[in-house]
């Protein structure tokens, strides 16, 4: 189940990556290439690339995210001017409070999708490393380019979005460039002179690659661990599969990339905070205080001697349904007790989910071990 659900997860953020590269390999051309054309061009370099295995991967994200730092702040430079803090919120008191919320919740699953996959490359880490250094370098690792990119993104928001609403509109022509060519057509006009704008989309394109070539290489494993005859067939061909899949539908949602985002990508918290702390109480609590005796990886894949997964499948289930489900916040649907942060609710599924998720857990999974030993 868990191998499942990080497929999905990763094929979601695939799917948002390509749509995104493809709107800006299309800025680039003028718009003479279409956005569906982008996303081929990106899938096929994405999977490409992560045919070479973890050291490749390894190398390209080491140097990647370097270039992208430098461009966002040549960004934030350009853009900067242009901002008016002014602008009136859309919403005040728990109106507020709840578009607080739906952002808060949508931030933390853009993140903590990584967590299903960690393992992928973490299991390369010698023995030795502790366990502190591996905590920070994570934390510091998804808290700072999330801050810092969504501060950005907030900015363009301003810019592009929120200026709309002003008459006169200072900000007329990148508004005019969202609507009409969506986030690629933003950035090439966001960014100046012509011929630079052109340059950066493009060396940005190559930051996007490195999520969807984590995400190729990650799905092709998850793929495998389904079952002894999806490991006999080899990861190059699982992600072969999953880089096709998530091209189809890239070309198919690429007008509807703001939908996708807010109705998909906001779901993906829901079990992933789940997902975080079961393995956290699991790897804490039960494997190191508790007579299991640490884990048995020789017998990793011998389903006669691994854990039954019902404590596990149980908490998820609740987590999602009496916490994800009446806590959610989308516009399809506002659950029970998200509709009380103002008219369009405050997403509080994600942080429902989890703490009904700890509750359920571990007394489910102390009654497993009691019966079962495993």
């Amino acid at each position: 189940m868990a191998s499942t659900l990080s497929i999905v997860v990763g094929g979601g953020f695939g799917v948002v990556n390509v749509v995104v590269v493809g709107q800006i390999l299309s800025a680039v051309s003028e718009y003479h290439m279409t956005i569906a054309v982008g996303c081929v061009i990106v899938a096929v370099i994405s999977y490409l690339v992560s045919l070479f295995g973890f050291k490749v991967i390894h190398t390209f994200e080491m140097y990647g995210w370097f270039p992208t730092v430098i461009l966002f702040v040549v960004l934030a430079s350009q853009i900067g001017s242009k901002i008016d803090v002014g602008i009136p919120a859309q919403a005040s008191g728990l109106g507020l409070a709840g578009a607080f919320l739906t952002f808060l919740g949508i931030n933390f699953s853009s993140t903590s999708g990584w967590c299903s996959i960690a393992s992928d490359y973490y299991v390369h880490f010698p023995l030795i490393t502790k366990p502190a250094k591996i905590f920070w370098l994570t934390f510091f690792g998804v808290c700072i380019p999330t801050v810092f990119a969504t501060c950005i993104g907030a900015a363009l928001g301003n810019i592009a979005i929120a200026s709309a609403s002003l008459n006169p509109n200072p900000n007329a022509r990148l508004s005019e460039a969202f609507h009409e060519h969506k986030f690629g057509g933003l950035l090439l006009n966001a960014y100046h002179p012509t011929g630079f704008s052109k340059f950066a989309l493009v060396m940005l394109m190559f930051s996007v690659l490195g999520n969807n070539i984590a995400v190729n290489y990650s799905n092709g494993l998850a793929l495998q661990l389904l079952g002894h005859y999806f490991h006999a067939i080899p990861r190059f061909i699982w992600s072969l599969v999953n880089a096709v899949t998530i091209a189809i539908l890239a070309i198919v949602g690429r007008e509807n990339l703001s939908i996708i985002i807010e109705n998909f990508v906001s779901l993906l918290g829901y079990w992933t905070i789940s997902f975080t702390l079961i393995l956290l109480i699991e790897d804490q609590f039960f494997r190191k205080r508790l007579p299991l005796q640490g884990y048995q990886l020789a017998v990793w894949d011998v389903a006669g001697k691994l854990p039954f997964g019902i404590a596990a499948v149980l908490a998820l289930l609740a987590g999602y349904l009496a916490g994800g489900v009446p806590g959610m916040a989308k516009p399809w649907y506002v659950g029970p007790i998200a509709a009380n942060f103002g008219p369009f609710g405050g997403d509080v599924g994600t942080w429902m989910s989890g703490a009904i998720t700890i509750l359920v857990y571990i007394p489910a999974r102390w009654y497993e071990i009691s019966k079962s030993g495993r």
